[in-house]
């Protein structure tokens, strides 16, 4: 098999959860072929492609987004000259970032880094809502019904976790959101006089309280009551006040081995909870690290840990998943934005990322982020009703293509510090409404 088949497989095999065992009846259609290798339009341009009549009420207002490159002109309707499958790697493959990390090193998690771009490539999760169209598609080439040739669309999954960034309030912690709410006031007091000083009396109040961050109990409570168990994701590497500066000031500062925390991580396990990795700071291309602070929350957890998400979403296309898979992960949530909500690579979909030096997948999996609490307290919304509104347009396009993801909801932001409880309580509900 050629490079450009094993893309357009990969492309096929990465949709499967909507034709499970059946990719031949889909890889059939009469999808035409462009060429990946050309040269794509930076930053990147989208088109919106009108469905046909039959398939329009899959698309967006009629039509999917897809980067112009992969419709060339001609005289027949524009869905019929699109490459879908190439538009489909072009998403998972991150294909656009891959080539600005190439030019200009990592944005890590920072779509503001990425200027100009167009921002409707984020806002949906157009490689579900291609799925739902090829699914469609073949099943009318065959005159047979969707479920009766493929049977039932698969159930949409959200899936809640929680970062496990502090377990006390230490003295990094009390400058950093001090600072954090500082900034929040300063860059939008134009927006909303009363939100301005709201944030500053937050950040006086973060800076002189004495916060009880231990939520786990609060946490486990709520998530009884709503039905659902979350993952959580602990720190792995050296606590307490024998580590560089660094470590001091952008890593957690507790131990996964000290008694409290362990006692507590082995209960949650008990409980149905999922304990997963939350990889330091300089861990997000190092796989011996990754391995160190694994072993850690193994050791403290008495279970391998196969699941991880990297602290503050340091990641790159070239070498953190290939990190992660040599330091025996199994399954990733980082691919998402610090600095607001979105499909980052268009899909709500559980897939092997691509190797590109390799030409192949790799066998670890990675689950997209959609969103966090802090784009919700930090950059989007300013009240609850607003929050609830974009709480409920990120899930429901998840459940609308039957797609899966990640929900990020850090521990300590439980406490009267952040007074983010609320949103939490508004987010279980629309979770397991």
């Amino acid at each position: 098999m050629n490079g450009r088949d094993l893309r357009r497989d990969y492309a096929v095999t990465s949709m499967s959860r909507y034709w499970p065992r059946m990719e031949e009846v889909v890889a059939a259609l009469p999808i035409p072929q462009v060429e990946l290798d050309s040269e794509w339009s930076w930053p990147p341009r989208g088109v919106e492609v009108p469905l046909p009549e039959w398939a329009a009420d899959l698309g967006v207002g009629g039509g999917l987004l897809v980067p112009a490159e992969v419709v060339p002109p001609g005289a027949d309707p524009a869905w019929a000259r699109t490459d879908w499958l190439t538009a489909v790697f072009w998403y998972l493959t991150g294909a656009a970032e891959r080539r600005y990390e190439q030019l200009h090193g990592p944005i890590h998690s920072s779509a503001s880094r990425l200027r100009d771009w167009d921002n409707r490539f984020w806002n949906r999760a157009w490689v579900n809502r291609t799925a739902l169209f090829l699914r469609r598609w073949a099943a009318r080439a065959k005159g047979m019904a969707e479920t009766a040739l493929f049977g039932p669309l698969p159930e949409p999954e959200i899936i809640l976790t929680h970062d496990v960034d502090a377990v006390a309030k230490t003295m990094a912690i009390r400058g950093k959101g001090t600072v954090w709410f500082c900034l929040q006031a300063l860059t939008r007091p134009a927006r909303n006089k009363a939100n301005f000083l709201s944030m500053g009396r937050q950040a006086a109040g973060f800076l002189t309280s004495r916060a009880d961050y231990w939520r786990f109990d609060q946490i486990k409570e709520r998530e009884d009551l709503a039905g659902v168990r979350s993952h959580f994701n602990f720190y792995g590497g050296p606590g307490g006040w024998k580590r560089n500066p660094r470590q001091w000031l952008l890593d957690p500062g507790y131990s996964v081995l000290d008694r409290d925390v362990q006692r507590e991580i082995k209960e949650l396990h008990r409980g149905g909870w999922t304990i997963g990795l939350h990889q330091s700071f300089a861990a997000w291309n190092q796989a011996g690290l990754m391995a160190e602070e694994k072993t850690r929350v193994e050791e403290a957890l008495g279970t391998p840990v196969m699941s991880c998400r990297q602290h503050w979403l340091r990641f790159s296309w070239m070498t953190t998943w290939k990190a992660q898979q040599e330091a025996g992960l199994r399954l990733d949530t980082t691919l998402g934005f610090n600095d607001r909500p979105g499909f980052r690579t268009g899909a709500a979909l559980r897939f092997h990322p691509w190797d590109q030096a390799e030409g192949r997948p790799l066998t670890m999996e990675a689950l997209p982020l959609i969103l966090m609490d802090s784009h919700l307290y930090g950059h989007e919304a300013t009240n609850e009703e607003e929050r609830m509104a974009w709480m409920k347009y990120w899930i429901d396009e998840v459940r609308q293509v039957c797609g899966t993801a990640t929900i990020n909801w850090h521990q300590q932001t439980m406490s009267p510090d952040y007074g983010w409880a609320e949103g939490y309580r508004g987010l279980l509900g629309l979770i397991s409404g």
